[in-house]
């Protein structure tokens, strides 16, 4: 499992910049997790995210969370 960072420049933009955590096998079901959580977030951050963290074989249910920039 990793962890999936997105932040800053681009992320969930308001008057300021947001942040989405996902908890994901790979890249591909972090979007998938990411969608399926949060649907109007699609499209309003980089498809490559800021940082990932590999946290090793962990029995883990994916995950995401997201935050808007606020004004």
């Amino acid at each position: 499992m990793k962890i999936f960072v997105w932040q800053g420049d681009g992320v969930l933009t308001d008057y300021t910049d947001g942040m989405i955590v996902a908890v994901a096998a790979d890249l591909e079901e972090a979007l998938e997790t990411i969608k399926s959580s949060c649907p109007h977030a699609m499209g309003s951050f980089p498809p490559i995210p800021t940082e990932s963290v590999d946290i090793g074989p962990v029995f883990l249910t994916s995950r995401a969370w997201v935050c808007w920039g606020g004004g």
